[in-house]
Parts: structure tokens; C-alpha cells; sequence
């Protein structure tokens, strides 16, 4: 120990001749927190490969590549595991939204955009896990109210968000929840008819036309019109 208390001693040298900085170590809440979404994502995974019915504790474990006690520490029952499955998929929703959002330019119409995150949600696995899960959940009282409570605290902020980009764009605040709605809707339906044809052969003639259609229901007012009342009526 030299003089102030600092260590004289050699600091350990890397094969390249460098001098290597000692890895901070993690907490044990991140390590909890790492592992949690660990396993979060292994049960997505395996229910999007065997549906949620097919869903087993073990699978979950063995795909994240952890023991069973492991697994069992942090999610101690299926239906948390399942919980924590249908979080995992909004999250990652929810983070792609973001970052379309964040890319609307100044001036830029964001509709084509709003189209584009539907499509990738509701063509994903995100979207069918989801509600996989749904639909076995409303078998159980319990499970159904927790599952509405989760889609509505992940979904709902997205619609809003893109409704507050719509009407910064110049619709109307009524027009922009109202386009929101209605091209969820519409995504929403083509997709469940993927379940008996191929609707990748059509698709993007689909969402040309459904932002045609948008667009002339609901036109566009520019900033001026807005402030002096003049938005267009979304009732019409």
C-alpha cells in the first residue's frame, strides 16, 4: 500500500499487453430481474410453438435453460408463468411502437406509419400468443379480469399515443381516437382471416386501401383549420 492509502500493487495486464478493468458486479435484484425475463420470454416462446394449452412448466425451464427450481423460485405457478408470457409480448409491442413514433418527422402525415405498426402487431406472435391466452383465460373468471387489466394497461397507452400523433398532425382529437380504432379494427380482422387463407397475397393491396379509405373518411385539417374549429366531422 503506498502513500495516501492507493495500491502499488501491479494491475493485471490482458493477453494483448492492455490493462483490463474488473466487470462491476450485478446485484442480486438485476440478476432476479434478468432471470424473470429470461424465463418470461422462454414461456412466450413455447407458446407460440405449442399453444398455451400445451403449455408445461418443464418446457419453459428446459427452453430457458435453467432447473425447474429455478423456474419454480420466481414464477411458482403455470399461471404466473402465463402472466408473465402475455407481459413480455405487449412489452415488446409496446417497444416497437415507440420507436416508430419516435421516427414521425416534423410535418410528416403518421398514418401510414399507424398502419404499419398494426400490421407488424397483429400479424405477430405477439398478437396470437396474446390471444391464445386470452381465450383460455375467459374459461376462469379470475384469470379473464387479470388479463383485461394487463391489455388494457399495455394497449391502451399505444392508441393514445398514436391518436396524440394524429391530432398533432391536423386531425381533429375526436377524428384521431376514431382512425385509431377503426384501422385496429380493420388489422385486427384481416388478420384472424389468416387462420383460413393466405392473406400475405393481399395484404399490402389491403393496407393501401384501408389508408385510402381512412384518409377520405377522415381528411386531414391543417393546423389553422384546427384552431379556428373547421377539424372535419368525424360523425359525418
Amino acid at each position: 500500500m503506498g502513500a495516501g492509502g492507493l495500491s502499488l500493487a501491479p494491475k493485471k495486464e490482458t493477453k494483448g499487453g492492455g490493462t483490463s478493468i474488473p466487470r462491476q458486479r450485478r446485484t442480486q435484484a438485476e440478476r432476479s430481474e434478468e432471470m424473470r425475463a429470461r424465463l418470461a420470454k422462454a414461456a412466450f416462446d413455447v407458446i407460440a410453438d405449442r399453444g398455451h394449452s400445451a403449455l408445461r412448466t418443464a418446457a419453459v425451464a428446459a427452453r430457458a435453460g435453467v432447473s425447474q427450481g429455478a423456474q419454480v423460485h420466481h414464477f411458482s405457478t403455470k399461471e404466473r408463468l402465463t402472466i408473465a408470457a402475455l407481459e413480455y409480448a405487449f412489452a415488446a409491442a409496446n417497444d416497437a411502437s415507440a420507436r416508430r413514433l419516435a421516427s414521425i418527422g416534423p410535418g410528416e402525415n403518421p398514418l401510414p406509419l399507424l398502419l404499419e405498426d398494426l400490421r407488424e402487431f397483429f400479424t405477430s406472435d405477439k398478437y396470437w400468443v396474446s390471444l391464445d391466452i386470452a381465450i383460455d383465460g375467459s374459461k376462469n373468471a379470475n384469470a379473464a379480469s387479470d388479463i383485461r387489466s394487463i391489455v388494457r394497461r399495455y394497449r391502451s397507452p399505444v392508441y393514445k399515443r398514436w391518436a396524440v400523433a394524429l391530432s398533432q398532425a391536423g386531425w381533429s382529437d375526436e377524428c384521431s381516437e376514431e382512425i385509431v380504432r377503426t384501422a385496429s379494427s380493420l388489422m385486427a380482422g384481416v388478420s384472424m382471416r389468416s387462420l383460413w387463407e393466405d392473406v400475405e397475397v393481399y395484404l399490402d393491396d389491403f393496407v393501401a386501401k384501408a389508408e385510402q379509405m381512412l384518409q377520405s373518411m377522415w381528411p386531414r385539417t391543417n393546423a389553422t383549420q384546427k384552431l379556428q374549429g373547421r377539424a372535419s366531422n368525424c360523425l359525418a
